[in-house]
């Protein structure tokens, strides 16, 4: 079936280990290499459940030693506060801050704040100096939150008509007069110096202009499905031998209708974002938030901090530099999140409905699996599992070999690390200049997620569907219409107008274990760069059949039925000019404007013709930006 066994082998270990560097594989090659070809094939490689491949790795005689003096060296590995790195950082934010420097300051602030222990009074100077920076810049409730951590903490006497004069002045700014007073109020108390007084009321008097930011709005669906309830009423699920379960229409849909909006069941931030953006919802961070034990994370809110640290961080947490020190990809950091962002007694609640769980049951071409990849994602598992018992998350109980219960979870981890192979999505932000302008748009990898509803939707190399992100949710929209009952296609990368015949199976094989039999795929469309290769063609009105543009066509050449050759030709060249006007309008920033031109002339070009075609193509591209625009952004780019 794969056209690359060497490729296949390749693109399944990245999905276990992405860096070189790391340990994992090369312990896991290790140990394979040491029982043999022989026992990998007839002894492990005759199991048929995961649960019994997850055992095997430790009770039988062959393997046990090596897995079980791994996992004994198992150890807390993380990146502690430091009050030492921390007392400097804030040294270099006041010079900075002195020389005029903002947004150096604000870092070093930041990473003060994130290097400081809770018991270290740095920390709350820092969020005091730090919320005195923000008023500065106009960012009045980042500045609220960093006085009222403060608070929270032993601030200096010395330090708190500070604190209560940044808290009057920030409620103020946010329109909350009741709270102003009583924050103005207390800083009165705080000092016996008339001219600070006067300087809090000359600020208090002041009209202040808080930073706007632009809240992205996941749309509505319209009527909703009986069954996936992030999904609209218009889709259905089939399921054939061939396909598996794959999703169709089951009435009309018109370019740009929103067809999924559905939350992250799983989601982690890619670790090269750890700096940037929130470990719990992806937002950027401007004022970061600190987990109490590690300075591994950061956090955008308190809110944040609290949700990841009642759930899956506190399990997490000890082990963060454990887990990426083994090269794991952030699809094996996700398996593991997945146990950890509930308690135990959920996670065997999980295992004991498992039949019933929409994610549980999402593809994982078991019967398709060699079996040493079975072994790496056994080990990888048992690893992982290790770590969920050191962590505390079974409770007191330390030693290696699992009890039964941690063997439901270990064989849930192996489960989930085949399932996540095939049904991860990659969340994208799109970056800009400091314009915001189209022609800098950048698309950027963020994290992982899996959404069990859109993991049920099929590749095409020429799709009908879109994706974009509002935080960690999906949105899907179409961008070509569909009638009833015929496929809603994804696309998982590899696209026609871009990529080649070759090179796109070749991804597909070996990445996602099929072969794409699509119509660009069986067709083999030119690339875009090509389009002069593309044939315009015409769609009979009453049967639908396809023909090239010939003037002296005047029937159907299929059921014989009279053409309107002009009005066909006209409506195409309508297309055509809508498609450009379209464009234009994306090109002068008039996003909205342009969003129902394109959709307008891509729903009338499908009925009077079909791809491949050039302008189409094109005017679909600028529609999938306009899209995205609707989504994660950050204008950044200089």
């Amino acid at each position: 079936m794969f056209c690359d066994e060497k490729y296949l082998e390749i693109c399944s270990e990245k999905t276990l280990q992405i860096d070189k560097e790391g340990f994992f594989l090369q312990f896991a090659k290790t140990v394979a290499e040491n029982v043999g070809e022989k026992w990998v094939k007839n002894v492990f490689g005759k199991l048929k459940t995961d649960s019994e491949r997850i055992r095997v790795i430790y009770e039988n005689d062959e393997i046990k030693d090596y897995t079980i003096g791994f996992l004994s060296n198992v150890q807390e590995i993380y990146r502690k506060k430091s009050p030492e790195i921390a007392s400097n950082r804030f040294s270099q934010a006041e010079t900075s801050e002195k020389s005029g420097d903002t947004k150096k300051a604000l870092n070093l602030y930041n990473q003060t704040i994130l290097k400081s222990p809770e018991s270290d009074p740095t920390l709350a100077l820092a969020l005091v100096r730090r919320a005195n920076l923000l008023v500065t810049l106009n960012e009045f409730s980042y500045a609220l939150t960093d006085t009222q951590l403060a608070l929270k903490l032993k601030v200096p006497s010395n330090v708190k008509f500070d604190v209560f004069s940044t808290m009057a002045m920030c409620n103020k700014a946010l329109k909350d007069e009741t709270k102003a007073q009583i924050s103005q109020n207390l800083a009165e108390k705080m000092t016996n110096d008339p001219n600070l007084v006067d300087k809090l009321r000359h600020n208090m008097a002041v009209e202040y202009e808080p930073i706007k930011r632009e809240v992205k709005v996941i749309p509505p669906i319209g009527e909703r499905h009986t069954h996936f309830s992030h999904a609209s009423s218009k889709i259905t699920v089939k399921k054939s031998p061939d396909l598996g379960r794959y999703v169709v229409s089951n009435a009309d849909i018109k370019t740009g209708e929103i067809l999924v909006a559905e939350p992250a069941a799983v989601a982690c931030l890619n670790p090269d974002k750890f700096g940037t953006h929130c470990q719990h919802c992806f937002a950027r961070l401007l004022a970061p938030v600190g987990c109490p034990h590690c300075s591994s994370v950061a956090f955008c809110s308190p809110k944040c901090r609290d949700d990841a640290i009642l759930t899956y961080h506190k399990y997490e947490c000890k082990f963060f530099d454990l887990l990426l020190g083994s090269g794991m990809s952030v699809l094996s950091l996700m398996a593991l999140r997945i146990i950890t962002q509930q308690n135990l007694t959920q996670t065997l609640g999980i295992y004991d409905r498992k039949d019933t769980n929409a994610l549980y049951n999402l593809c994982t071409n078991e019967t398709k699996r060699q079996n040493c990849d079975f072994l790496q994602r056994s080990l990888m598992a048992a690893f992982l599992l290790r770590c969920l018992q050191k962590s505390g998350y079974f409770g007191g109980n330390d030693t290696v070999v699992p009890t039964q219960t941690e063997y439901k979870v270990g064989e849930m981890l192996l489960h989930y690390l085949q399932i996540l192979q095939f049904n991860a999505h990659e969340i994208y932000e799109t970056l800009y200049d400091e314009k915001h302008s189209l022609k800098s748009a950048k698309m950027v990898n963020i994290g992982v997620a899996v959404y069990p509803t859109v993991a049920l939707f099929n590749h095409e190399c020429y799709p009908s569907v879109t994706r974009y992100f509002i935080g960690k949710t999906i949105v899907i929209v179409s961008i070509r219409p569909l009638t009833g009952n015929l496929s809603i296609s994804e696309n998982y990368g590899p696209i026609f107008t871009r990529i080649k015949l070759p090179q796109r199976q070749r991804t597909l094989s070996g990445r996602y274990w099929f072969n794409c039999q699509c119509q660009a795929c069986l067709e083999d469309w030119p690339l875009l760069s090509n389009e002069s290769n593309y044939v315009k063609r015409l769609k009979c009105p009453n049967c639908s059949f396809l023909f090239p543009v010939f003037p002296e066509i005047e029937k159907c050449p299929k059921c014989q039925t009279n053409i309107s050759f002009r009005e066909l030709t006209d409506k195409l060249d309508w297309c055509k000019n809508q498609f450009q006007t379209g464009i234009d309008l994306v090109k002068t920033e008039r996003r909205d404007e342009a969003i129902p031109v394109l959709c307008q002339a891509l729903d009338t070009f499908h009925r009077v013709s079909a791809p491949p075609h050039g302008e189409t193509h094109r005017a679909q591209e600028a529609l999938r930006i306009c899209l995205a625009d609707q989504g994660n952004s950050f204008d950044c780019l200089v």
